[in-house]
C-alpha cells in the first residue's frame, strides 16, 4: 500500500491517493527496515543530520518516558539528549525515531529537524486509506449480528485510553451473511475486556447498542426477553432507552479517554481529569472494566455539560440488508438510531410552481423528488439509510462506503474535471474552473475543462478515473443534458469519478445512479433551482471542497448562501474528503457583534471520521491543539477582527450568513 523511492533531495513516499516529500540534504543510503513504537505500514531507515518536512504540525514524545513534549507551538524547540518519536501530520501519517540533542524549527510553514551530527533515523509511514482486512460471516438474525459486533473491534491496537486516537483503531472487518465463520486473525485480535452488553433477541437492540459495544470492545450476547444491560464483574447497568443510553455512555467514555490518554499532545477544550478525580496514570494501568467503572462514578452534573456534542449519527432501517453498513458506520464512530420522520414545514421547500429564472426552459419535463423531514437526531452531522429521501442529511449506502475502498490510484495527483454543458452558464463554468486552477498552485490537483459534450463524451468523463467531476448544465427526466440529447447515468457501465457535483435541476436520481455505478459521494438537487443561486452554491462548494471539508460539510455550508438551500443534498458517503485525506481539519469561524461593538468569535472544527484527533485553531492567536469537535472562542475589537480575516482562509458565518473572509472584511470596512 505504501511505496517509497530515493530522490535527489531525499525521500518520496506515496500511496494510491497521496504523496509526501522529505528533504534530507546529506542523506546516506536509505533502506527498508527499522522500527518505530507505533503502528505503521512500512519503515525506512537512513543516515542523516537534518530532515525537512512540508508541514509544521508535529508532536514530540520522549521514548525514555522523560515526558510528553507535546505539539510544536513555538518556532523553535531545543531537545536535550534523549530518544524521541516525532509524529507529523501529513497526507501519509509519518513518524520519526531519532536521538537528541536536536533542534526543531518551523520556517515558512515547514518543519526542520537538525540533529547536529549524522545519525541513523527510522521513519515510519502509515496510509490514511482505511479498509477492512478481513470478512466475518454470520447468520442475518440478531444473534448472528451480535456475534459479529463482538469481533468488529479486532482492529484496535490497544484497550487503553489511547484507542480514542483514530490511528489506533483499525477498520472493522466486513460482514457477510451465511454460516458462521470468524477468521483466526480476527478471533485472536478480539480483546477480552471483561465487558459485555446483553440484549434481547431483537435486531434493533443489537444495532442501536453496537457503537457502544464497539468502542468498549465489549462482547454482545443475546438473551431472549432481556432488558439491554451493560455488565462487568461488578457492574450491572440497565439501558432501558438504548438509543439515549448509548449516546450518553459512549460520549462520556470516549471523551474521558481523550482526557486521560498519555500519547499525543495535551489537548485544549477538554476537562482536566484531575478536576474530575481521575488519575490518568492509574487509569492507563487499569483494566478496561475498572476504567469504565471509574468513568461512570463521575456525577453527570459534574461532567456532561463540559463534553462536546457527538459528531455523527445515522438513522438506519432495522433490517439485515442495511446492517451490512455497520463496519463503515462504526469506523466513523457514528451513533445508530431508528429512522423517524416528521411533517414538512411549508417554508422548508419553496413551492414547485416557480417557473421564471429557472435553469431550463419550462418546455422540458422536470424532475422532482418526494422528500421527508427527519425528526431531530443526536449528532452534529446526520446520515439517513432508509427507503425514503430526506432533507438536511446525507444519504449513504453500503455500496458507497465500499466504493471508497478502492482509493484513487493517481500517484498522489487528483484529477478534477469541469463540464460546462450549457452556453448560458459560461460564467459559472469559468469561475468554477478558476477556483480549481488557483488551488492547483498549492494542491496536487490537475484541472481539465470540457464544454458542450455529447452523450458519449460525457459518459467517458464519468468512466475516466478522477477525484471530482463538476457538471454544470441541465437535467431532465431523461438524464443530464448534452448537445445531442440526454445521458442517463444509469446507462454508464461504471463510474470512476470518485466524487461529483451535478449542479443541475433535479439531479438526485442521476447522482444516486453514479453511486450505484461506482462513485463514492456527490452533491445533487431535488428539483428546480434558480440559475443565479445554483452558480453561488456551485462556486462556494468548489472552494470548500478544496479547503479540505467533507462532501456533506461543504454542502451544509454552501447551501446557506441561498434561499432554496434545502433543495441541495448529498448522496453517498458524506464524510468523504477529496483524496481520502485525514490530515486536514478545516474550521469554520462563527462571529456575532456584541452590544459593546466588539465581535464574539468561535472557531469550530467538525470531525468526519477522525474523531479523537486534534486541530490547530487558525487565526485565533493560539497554536495549542484542540480536540476535534471542541471550539475555541475569543472576543475581538474591529481592527483585530479585520486582521484575523486577512490572515485566514476559513469560511465565516456572520450574523447567520455565510461569507468568505475577504468578503466580510470588505463589508465591515465599508460600514466603518
Amino acid at each position: 500500500m505504501i511505496d517509497w523511492e530515493v530522490t535527489t533531495a531525499g525521500l518520496r513516499v506515496s500511496d494510491r491517493s497521496a504523496a509526501v516529500e522529505i528533504t534530507a540534504p546529506d542523506w546516506g543510503e536509505f533502506y527498508a527496515g527499522g522500527s518505530v513504537p507505533r503502528p505503521v505500514d512500512t519503515t525506512v531507515s537512513g543516515q542523516v543530520s537534518r530532515l525537512e518536512f512540508g508541514t509544521p504540525r508535529a508532536t514530540v514524545t520522549s521514548l525514555n518516558d522523560a515526558g510528553n513534549y507535546g505539539s510544536l507551538t513555538d518556532d523553535r524547540m531545543e531537545l536535550p539528549s534523549d530518544r524521541y518519536l516525532l509524529s507529523i501530520a501529513a497526507p501519509i501519517e509519518t513518524a520519526v525515531r531519532f536521538d537528541g540533542p536536536a533542534t526543531l524549527t518551523r520556517p515558512d510553514q515547514s518543519l526542520e529537524v537538525a540533529l547536529g551530527t549524522r545519525q541513523t533515523v527510522t521513519l515510519g509511514f502509515r496510509s490514511q486509506l482505511r479498509q477492512p482486512e478481513a470478512t466475518i460471516t454470520v447468520p442475518s438474525d440478531a444473534d448472528g449480528l451480535a456475534h459479529a459486533v463482538s469481533h468488529l473491534h479486532a482492529g484496535f491496537e490497544t484497550t487503553g485510553p489511547e484507542k480514542s486516537i483514530p490511528a489506533l483503531r483499525g477498520h472493522p472487518p466486513r460482514i457477510e451473511y451465511g454460516e458462521t465463520s470468524i477468521p483466526e486473525d480476527v478471533r485472536s485480535s478480539t480483546a477480552n475486556t471483561g465487558i459485555e452488553i446483553v440484549v434481547p433477541d431483537d435486531l434493533e437492540a443489537v444495532l442501536v447498542t453496537a457503537p457502544l459495544a464497539y468502542y468498549l470492545q465489549a462482547t454482545v450476547r443475546v438473551e431472549p426477553g432481556a432488558t439491554p444491560t451493560l455488565r462487568t464483574s461488578d457492574l450491572d447497568r440497565e439501558l432501558r432507552d438504548p438509543e439515549a443510553a448509548t449516546e450518553s455512555l459512549l460520549r462520556r467514555v470516549f471523551y474521558l479517554d481523550c482526557c486521560c490518554r498519555r500519547t499525543g499532545p495535551v489537548l485544549a477544550g477538554l476537562p482536566d481529569p484531575t478536576d474530575l478525580g481521575l488519575d490518568p496514570l492509574a487509569l492507563e494501568r487499569a483494566s478496561p472494566a475498572e476504567r469504565l467503572r471509574a468513568y461512570l462514578e463521575i456525577p453527570a452534573s459534574t461532567l456532561d455539560a463540559g463534553l462536546p456534542d457527538w459528531h455523527l449519527s445515522t438513522s438506519l432501517s432495522m433490517e439485515p440488508g442495511r446492517a451490512l453498513a455497520l463496519p463503515y458506520l462504526l469506523d466513523r464512530l457514528s451513533l445508530i438510531r431508528r429512522p423517524r420522520t416528521g411533517p414538512l414545514d411549508g417554508k422548508e421547500l419553496l413551492k414547485r410552481s416557480l417557473t421564471d429564472f429557472y435553469r431550463r426552459p419550462e418546455s422540458r419535463p422536470s424532475v422532482s423528488v418526494d422528500v421527508v423531514r427527519p425528526e431531530s437526531t443526536c449528532g452534529r452531522s446526520h446520515a439517513w439509510m432508509a427507503d425514503s429521501t430526506p432533507i438536511d442529511v446525507f444519504s449513504p449506502s453500503t455500496q458507497a462506503f465500499e466504493n471508497a475502498l478502492s482509493g484513487l490510484d493517481t500517484n498522489g495527483r487528483l484529477p478534477f474535471i469541469v463540464v460546462g454543458n450549457d452556453p448560458e452558464m459560461v460564467e459559472e463554468c469559468t469561475e468554477v474552473a478558476r477556483i480549481y486552477e488557483d488551488h492547483a498552485t498549492r494542491l496536487p490537483i490537475d484541472v481539465t475543462v470540457h464544454r458542450g459534450l455529447t452523450r458519449e463524451e460525457l459518459s467517458q468523463v464519468f468512466q475516466r478515473r478522477s477525484a471530482f467531476v463538476h457538471y454544470i448544465g441541465h437535467c431532465d427526466v431523461d438524464g443530464l443534458r448534452c448537445v445531442d440529447g440526454n445521458l442517463a447515468t444509469g446507462s454508464i457501465p461504471e463510474s470512476n469519478a470518485q466524487t461529483f457535483f451535478l449542479n443541475a435541476c433535479g439531479s438526485f436520481y442521476e447522482g444516486r445512479a453514479l453511486i450505484e455505478r461506482g462513485s463514492v459521494a456527490g452533491g445533487v438537487t431535488f428539483s428546480k433551482v434558480l440559475n443565479e443561486q445554483a452558480a453561488t452554491v456551485g462556486t462556494t462548494f468548489a472552494r470548500l471542497l478544496l479547503s479540505g471539508f467533507s462532501i456533506d460539510r461543504a454542502m451544509q455550508l454552501a447551501r446557506r448562501q441561498i434561499m432554496m438551500g434545502k433543495n441541495y443534498a448529498v448522496v453517498g458517503d458524506g464524510t468523504h474528503v477529496l483524496g481520502g485525506r485525514r490530515d486536514r481539519h478545516p474550521g469554520t469561524i462563527v462571529a456575532d457583534r456584541t452590544d459593546g461593538g466588539r465581535f464574539a468569535i468561535t472557531y469550530d472544527v467538525l470531525p468526519n471520521w477522525t474523531a479523537g484527533s486534534w486541530y490547530y485553531p487558525e487565526g485565533m492567536g493560539t497554536d495549542r491543539p484542540h480536540l476535534l469537535g471542541t471550539t475555541t472562542a475569543s472576543t475581538l475589537d474591529l481592527e483585530s477582527f479585520l486582521r484575523m480575516l486577512e490572515s485566514i482562509d476559513a469560511p465565516v458565518v456572520y450574523d447567520g450568513r455565510f461569507f468568505w473572509p475577504e468578503e466580510l472584511a470588505t463589508q465591515l470596512r465599508s460600514r466603518g
